[in-house]
């Protein structure tokens, strides 16, 4: 693996800044950017406060009050309102403190703030919006992250007992938040409401995690939104139309949004613990393309980002309120500069960017990264070599103007991750993991077999293995799904429905200690005389 070093570089983010800064004025008022004279930073929960800091230059107002108002993830204007929750004298340092009203009607969980100052009988923002920074400080549990090993599997709850077995350290499975909404028998009260989730898909789910967490694995739960007519409202209003795999959630309408917040909340409480821990959320997937993946309509990546932003909040505080161990991640593809022309689909790179600016302008939290450094093409099972179109389109390189990522370029991510513009707030690295990668055992476009699907997974991991920033490598899957194979052509379980493949030995030993004879087959494959002359020893 090369080039883990940081760059001496910086993108420059003025358009996306400039963009979440007017996006963020022009939500609260019909003013422009030019109110935007204080920058509130920190809103925290104290107790049973909020306790909101902002500072910056003091604009003329007609009383010398600023007025810190609430707004609710779904609502987009001060406007007319009068009802302000706090205020303060307007100095260059003032500090507003408002009731949290935890787990009531009331609640300012979800909620971000703005301070505004009082003209001609208006509330006029003059700051950005800040969502609170530490939900996790009201959570009853703090689960462990276990780290057992790097490598995982996108589980089948079906051969769940072969986890353990196989030395996997990661499981991931998929929730479709849509299913609950399908029907009752299990309620759960929420900032004073009562909802009533559908009871047999809690206890297929009570089922799943429980197995999963019997393995000792790091469990990683795909939160996606489907196309369900019983459930259409948690749809994004623009994208309510049949036809994608996956769709946004909707934080633009209040009864929803609610809905999503106490789904969440009851997920992250129920599993975290007696029924089985989700250690790792990752909310949608591949998100960076609209169409098919996280559809919302005819969008561009500055208002799919700006939305997912606001999605991921929720969740976000939704989740760590209940479990402060938990991590929460979002997830893009192996695009990394490409965009062939589809409408809705962005380059990851550029989506990511877009959406940490808007994350820091309005809080910074420690959300985490997971990527899908497939193959190019994804059918393309000998990796290191790639067609001779997309050699010579030279779609992989160690550059972050990489067109695409695959397992012999990861470091272009986590590269790209070191920016000050991606850290964590403690000015740390973000947990970074691979939630989906596979390499299929037969193809028509390309020839393969089962014995070059295990070199693929032998030599991608101790590639990816040897990034140290890189948590997790999930294989994409643990057993062969039909869909997939009809679809894509692509066979990636490491067994069957009747029995194992080559790769399932070979991905069971491969990080053990005496692992050469059951790594060693692949060199030839590959075309190497050793590991060594890899630089992986």
């Amino acid at each position: 693996m090369k080039n883990f070093n940081k760059r001496c570089w910086i993108p420059v983010l003025v358009f996306a800044i400039s963009m979440v800064f007017g996006m963020y004025a022009n939500a609260a008022t019909s003013k422009t950017m030019e109110n935007i004279t204080v920058t509130i930073n920190s809103c925290v929960i104290a107790g049973a406060n909020i306790n909101v800091t902002a500072s910056g230059v003091v604009p003329t107002t007609t009383d010398g009050i600023y007025y810190l108002f609430e707004l609710k993830p779904y609502e987009t204007a001060v406007g007319a309102r009068k009802d302000y929750c706090a205020a303060a004298p307007a100095a260059q340092t003032a500090v507003f403190t408002t009731s949290l009203d935890y787990n009531t009607t009331a609640s300012k969980l979800y909620s971000r703030f703005v301070v505004t100052i009082l003209q001609k009988g208006t509330y006029i923002p003059v700051s950005n919006a800040m969502y609170i920074l530490n939900p996790e400080v009201v959570a009853t549990k703090t689960t462990n992250y276990p780290m057992k090993s790097k490598k995982g599997l996108t589980a089948d709850w079906r051969y769940s007992s072969e986890l353990s077995r196989l030395g996997t350290g990661f499981a991931s499975y998929e929730l479709d938040v849509s299913r609950f909404f399908t029907g009752g028998g299990l309620n759960y009260t929420y900032n004073g409401k009562t909802y009533s989730f559908n009871i047999k898909v809690v206890q297929e789910y009570d089922g799943v995690c429980t197995r999963l967490a019997s393995e000792g694995c790091n469990v990683i739960m795909i939160i996606k939104n489907a196309y369900n007519r019983a459930a259409l409202d948690m749809i994004a209003p623009g994208g309510r139309s049949a036809g994608n795999n996956c769709y946004a959630f909707n934080v633009d309408e209040q009864v929803p949004t609610e809905k999503l917040e106490a789904l969440l909340s009851f997920l992250a409480n129920r599993y975290s613990g007696t029924m089985g821990t989700i250690h790792t959320w990752v909310i949608g997937n591949e998100v960076n393309t609209s169409k098919p993946w996280h559809y919302m309509g005819n969008v561009t990546a500055e208002m799919l980002a700006a939305h997912y932003a606001r999605e991921f909040r929720v969740c976000y505080n939704a989740i760590k309120s209940q479990n402060a161990g938990a991590r929460v991640f979002i997830s893009i593809d192996q695009r990394w500069n490409y965009e062939d022309g589809t409408r809705g689909q962005f380059a990851a790179r550029e989506f990511l960017d877009l959406f940490a600016s808007y994350i820091q302008i309005n809080g910074n939290i420690d959300w985490g990264l997971s990527f899908h450094p497939y193959p190019v093409p994804l059918y393309n099972c000998t990796f290191w070599k790639l067609p001779a179109e997309y050699e010579r389109m030279n779609v992989i390189d160690h550059t972050d103007d990489s067109k695409f990522v695959s397992p012999l370029n990861t470091d272009v991510v986590t590269n790209h991750m070191m920016l000050p513009t991606m850290l964590a707030p403690n000015g740390s690295m973000r947990n970074i993991i691979i939630s989906e990668m596979g390499f299929t055992s037969h193809n028509k476009s390309i020839a393969t077999d089962e014995l070059t699907q295990a070199a693929a997974i032998v030599y991608s991991y101790k590639l990816i293995a040897n990034n140290p920033f890189i948590q997790g490598i999930v294989y994409h899957r643990q057993v062969d799904h039909a869909s997939e194979i009809a679809g894509d052509g692509i066979a990636g379980g490491i067994r069957t429905e009747t029995g194992t493949k080559y790769a399932y030995g070979v991905f069971a030993n491969m990080d053990k200690g005496n692992s050469s004879e059951y790594t060693d087959f692949a060199l030839p494959i590959i075309g190497a005389a050793s590991w060594a002359e890899l630089g992986l020893d």
